[in-house]
This record gives structure tokens, C-alpha cells and sequence, in this order.
């Protein structure tokens, strides 16, 4: 079905883009993308999707917004302290572009859960802040075979990349195997974070996102961005999968790590 007149308006500046014009926009408006953490990475992410003109959005976060959250989740607004971020993300999201359909799940996501939360996606965006989700995330996209774009930060260090292990690529727990020692208050609210560095590698997420459903090839897919904002120094590294690990031999959907 062809853009209407309105979105061929709001989308003006994607059509005149050679690399993804019409055809890619289409990709975009048939698409369906999980977002896991609405914090400081999934604020933006999920701002950038929203106005980008994904179809569809699946928001999932268990959490309420307090004060402390608004120097760097810039998706919520003071006045929406105390009521869960899903809610708050929701409203603003469809005020700024009411074609999104939104959907929402204020809850964890678990092992029991994420097959289920995500077996309709076509992709899935990692904004989360715990190993645990982020393993039990991991797991169910490999097991559903889409892409995980993951996203990570703490103080002024960033890393960002897309796992595809069902096209060869490395996975989560490539990097990260379930028997390496995690420390679940090893977090930006533990370790601190400034707003804007946690923006930038939202940001990313959401342009990796956006090409991997438009079909634009990224050096992020199979590589991993390592970005220090302190000395203003991004690096991609290659990312070679493990032979032996159980996301990419059909072991996806296991028990994540409990931390």
C-alpha cells in the first residue's frame, strides 16, 4: 500500500534518503520492534523509532518513573513521577507520532516470559539494566531467530553492536557466557552516568535498529562499538561467535542468568 499524503510529509527527509526512500519506509511502517528498558538508553531509542515510523512497538519495562530518573530519561516528564514508565513512555510516544501503534507490558522480562512478549517481533532493542533480562532477552531472540540490538553504558563508557547469531553472527552470550561472575548492582544507577552519554548510545541503538529493518548494511553487525565519551574516542571491534555457545547451537530460550 502506498505512503499517504501525510506521511509522505512527515517521512519527507527518509524518502530522499538513496538508501532508504520509499521501499525502506514501507519496511519500517510493516515493522514490529520490542524495546526492553525505557531508562536512559530506551528514552531516546524509543523517541527515534516512534518518529522514524515503525509500525508497531512493544514497550516493556516493570518500573515507575521517579526524580531522580529525569537527568537522563528524557522520554518522561515531571509530571509523570509515580506512574509506571510504560504508561508515561505511551502517551508521550503517540503524541508525537499517533500512527505508532503501541503496546505495552509493565512487567520483567524473565525467562518465562520473553518468548511470549517477543514471538511477534521482527526485531528487539536491548535497553535494559540488569544481566539477568538482558540474558533472558538474549535467549528468546536467538531462540525466535531476529536481531537484538544491545546497548549498555556506565560512567562515560558506552558499547553498542547487533546480535545475529541465526546469520552467523556472535550473540550475548559469546561475549558473555552464563558462568562469567555478574554483579547485578553493576549498573548506571549504581555507577553513575551523565544524560547525555546514555542518549548518545540510545541513539545508536535506534539508527542500528532502523537499518537493520530497512536492510542498510551496518559494521555493527558483527562488531561491537566501544565508545569512551570522556576522551570522545569510538572504536569497533569484531565480534567472532563461540563455537560452543547455546544461542547460536539452538539453545536459545534457556534460564538467563540469575543475579
Amino acid at each position: 500500500m502506498p505512503l499517504t499524503q501525510e506521511e509522505t510529509e512527515r517521512y519527507a527527509r527518509h524518502l530522499s534518503l538513496p538508501e532508504l526512500g520509499e521501499e525502506g519506509q514501507q519496511k519500517l511502517k510493516r515493522a514490529h520492534i520490542a524495546l526492553v528498558g525505557l531508562g536512559g538508553l530506551g528514552s531516546p531509542a524509543a523517541l527515534y523509532l516512534a518518529a522514524a515510523g515503525v509500525g508497531r512497538l512493544t514497550l516493556i519495562d516493570p518500573d515507575a518513573v521517579t526524580l531522580s530518573n529525569l537527568q537522563r530519561q528524557i522520554l518522561h516528564a515531571t509530571d509523570s513521577a509515580g506512574t509506571a514508565k510504560t504508561d508515561s513512555a505511551s502517551c508521550r510516544l503517540k503524541a508525537l507520532n499517533p500512527a505508532v501503534e503501541i503496546t505495552t507490558a509493565t512487567e520483567r522480562l524473565t525467562p518465562d516470559n520473553a518468548l511470549a512478549l517477543l514471538e511477534k517481533c521482527d526485531l528487539a532493542v536491548d535497553a535494559s539494566d540488569n544481566y539477568a533480562a538482558r540474558f533472558a532477552l538474549a535467549d528468546a531472540c536467538a531462540a525466535l531467530r531476529i536481531p537484538l540490538v544491545h546497548g549498555a553504558v556506565k560512567g562515560f563508557i558506552g558499547q553498542a553492536t547487533v546480535f545475529a547469531p541465526h546469520e552467523g553472527t556472535a550473540c550475548y552470550r559469546c561475549l558473555f557466557p552464563e558462568e562469567t561472575p555478574m554483579q547485578e548492582e553493576d549498573t548506571a544507577s549504581a555507577a553513575g552516568i551523565l544524560g547525555a552519554h546514555a542518549g548518545i548510545i540510545g541513539c545508536i541503538q535506534a539508527l542500528e535498529a532502523l537499518k537493520a529493518l530497512a536492510g542498510i548494511p551496518s559494521p555493527l553487525r558483527g562488531g561491537l562499538l566501544s565508545a569512551d565519551t570522556l576522551r570522545m574516542r569510538f572504536t569497533v571491534i569484531p565480534l567472532h561467535p563461540s563455537p560452543t555457545c547455546k544461542c547460536r547451537n539452538g539453545g536459545g530460550g534457556g534460564a538467563a542468568m540469575k543475579n
